[in-house]
């Protein structure tokens, strides 16, 4: 594979990334582009690129997997792109997460139902499904997670978010009680709750306040 060009780091003058003539490329440190005696325009060998990954690459990836998962829970697709974004090899990248996953440091079932049994009070179960599956977990797996922890009652939900966050529904003022009661709908759309039920939640709980 042909490289491309070398071009430095933004973000580190220490660093730069070599970019291969397919479209790919990694991020090293200067100092190891000199010892690889990597170069544009120069033919990066299959020898070299083995000892890359070996002495470079893979150790770093791991360390920097479980530096990510020292800081909060990630699901497998997220570390997978923060690693990518961080200019690691596909195969290190792969091997990261084999080595994490060893430990069970990442475990996308154990993930999901965390994030819903946290999370179920304040947002719908459409919500919550959306959210992971933004963090890349299937929809066989969200699905299993939802109906084995999430055991809530979306009008219920809704009206403790409404105590909670004390919207004044109570206004003797019509057009300031209209316009709470907009901002309320709003706040409920935000969190995936369906509108038939957040209008006559809404309603109801700014009934009852009023008497």
């Amino acid at each position: 594979m042909m490289i491309r060009e070398i071009l430095p780091c933004r973000n580190s003058k220490q660093r730069s990334r070599v970019c291969l003539e397919d479209g790919s490329g990694f991020i090293l440190y200067n100092k190891e582009i000199y010892r690889y005696e990597l170069a544009e325009g120069k033919e990066l060998g299959e020898d070299v690129y083995e000892r890359i990954l070996k002495e470079a690459m893979i150790p770093r990836a791991r360390k920097r997997a479980m530096h990510l998962l020292e800081e909060q829970d990630r699901t497998r697709s997220e570390l997978f792109d923060r690693l990518k974004t961080a200019g690691y090899l596909p195969e290190a990248i792969e091997d990261a997460l084999s080595y994490v996953e060893s430990f069970h440091y990442i475990d996308d079932e154990r993930y999901a139902r965390n994030y819903i049994r946290y999370h179920q009070d304040s947002k719908s179960r459409r919500r919550l499904s959306q959210d992971l599956k933004k963090k890349g977990l299937s929809d066989d797996l969200i699905r299993q997670a939802m109906e084995e922890e999430n055991q809530t009652d979306p009008r219920e939900q809704i009206r403790n978010l409404l105590s909670k966050k004390h919207f004044d529904l109570s206004s003797p003022d019509d057009q300031t009680r209209r316009k709470e009661e907009a901002r309320a709908c709003r706040f409920l759309a935000s969190r995936g709750f369906e509108m038939s039920d957040i209008i006559d939640q809404v309603r109801d709980f700014s009934e009852h306040n009023l008497n």
